[in-house]
């Protein structure tokens, strides 16, 4: 069967297929819902395209079973939200496919005439999007109310926060494959293999997340956002204390599963980060100058502007006088600038010149006129409350899904 079905994958076109696709051949039933085969092949080459995989007959062949155990979630979803009364409207679909369109760059109500470019019938993506549309309508309205975080919970993880102020925080996206009857650990190891050595040659992470994550954070592409060592996993903590932003993981394995994890920043609890502060900024330049080559006459046009220059109309006619790239630099992030110039930004007087600081294109006096720091705005106390709800939600979204399999009639016949 599985040499039929990668027969299949090079032969049929989806295009020309959309009618009647319940015709074809089924590949799984699900209590009393069928998957056919070009239920499967259409979904795999969503799959391929959205993230941005090297698609080829032996990829497809490769992600068939899990793109298949993904479509069995769908339905076992599907058909939870019908047994609770959970619909979705012709209103609301639409309103998600004018998402899709805005965040792909699509003109409104031209996505059909883009998936058919592509050879996708949208009947195809249409079924995905009201699959996540109704899973997310079961978790929003009948798991969210029993979501309970209480005050003291709250104040325990502010203390423990506290406890470790300065130690390292991770911003982190994650994709887990939660292991299972149907879902053995040695198949999620190759899944996750396959899939990051796509990764590694420039497939979207995110995108990935989206289409094969058992997280429920996974429609969110994979965000887990900021979390210390003492939240994650401890495989999962080690893994990232040895990694540097931008890069991701190899399959880790944990009681839970396989993961990969993909660093995207990282920092100290409960400390402000001057990369993100956000600055109005003057400077004046003095080309090709260091600190051991002034000139006395050089050394004298910095030690002026030091004493007399005050206020950011003053900086600016100075700087527009001595011309070459003096002026205004406008709103920037400390991040974008030098390393050497984000400390002294963070605190220099607004308004006030800085002491000269040296690069390789010369002296520069700089000028802060606003700042803007979002980390006197953090509410700590909603960050972790947020978090606790999240985790919380995830976890009786994945207890759901896993009784929901234990109880169903699932016929895989790939």
């Amino acid at each position: 069967m599985r040499k039929f079905f990668s027969v299949l994958l090079g032969v049929f076109l989806l295009a020309q297929l959309a009618v009647g696709k319940e015709l074809v051949g089924i590949v799984a039933v699900v209590n009393d819902s069928a998957i056919s085969v070009l239920d499967l092949m259409a979904r795999t080459k969503m799959v391929v395209l959205s993230s941005g995989l090297d698609d080829t007959p032996e990829l497809r062949a490769q992600l068939a079973k899990p793109v298949l155990e993904n479509l069995i979630e769908e339905k076992l979803q599907a058909q939870e939200a019908e047994r609770r009364g959970i619909s979705v409207s012709d209103r609301e679909l639409a309103a998600a496919l004018t998402i899709v369109e805005r965040q792909n760059g699509i003109r409104e109500g031209q996505l059909n005439s883009w998936l058919a470019d592509i050879g996708l019938p949208a009947v195809f993506f249409e079924d995905q999007i009201r699959a996540q549309l109704l899973w997310a309508k079961v978790v929003s309205t009948n798991l969210r109310p029993l979501v309970d975080v209480s005050e003291e919970e709250v104040e325990h993880e502010l203390a423990r926060l506290e406890a470790n102020r300065g130690l390292p925080e991770y911003l982190v996206s994650q994709i887990d494959f939660y292991a299972g009857p149907s879902k053995p650990l040695d198949d999620l190891m190759e899944v996750a293999g396959k899939l990051l050595v796509e990764i590694n040659a420039g497939a979207n992470f995110g995108s990935i997340a989206e289409q094969f994550s058992d997280n429920a954070l996974g429609n969110l592409g994979g965000d887990m956002g900021w979390v210390s060592p003492t939240q994650l996993l401890p495989e999962l903590s080690d893994a990232l204390s040895k990694m540097r932003p931008g890069e991701v993981s190899a399959p880790i394995v944990s009681a839970v599963g396989v993961h990969l994890v993909r660093l995207r920043d990282q920092r100290r609890v409960m400390e402000p980060d001057i990369r993100e502060i956000r600055v109005d900024l003057v400077q004046i330049v003095l080309p090709g100058i260091t600190g051991d080559s002034m000139t006395f006459e050089e050394k004298g046009v910095l030690e002026q502007i030091s004493d007399t220059v005050r206020g950011c109309a003053a900086m600016e006619a100075m700087a527009k006088k001595l011309g070459g790239g003096s002026g205004s630099v406008g709103w920037i992030l400390l991040k974008d600038l030098p390393e050497q110039f984000r400390l002294i930004l963070s605190q220099l007087d607004i308004g006030q010149p800085s002491q000269p600081l040296f690069t390789g294109s010369g002296a520069h006096v700089m000028m802060v006129c606003e700042r803007e720091n979002p980390a006197e705005d953090i509410n700590y106390e909603q960050l972790v409350r947020d978090r606790l709800e999240r985790s919380r939600l995830d976890t009786l979204a994945r207890r759901l899904l896993r009784d929901l399999r234990r109880s169903a009639l699932v016929d895989v016949r790939l």
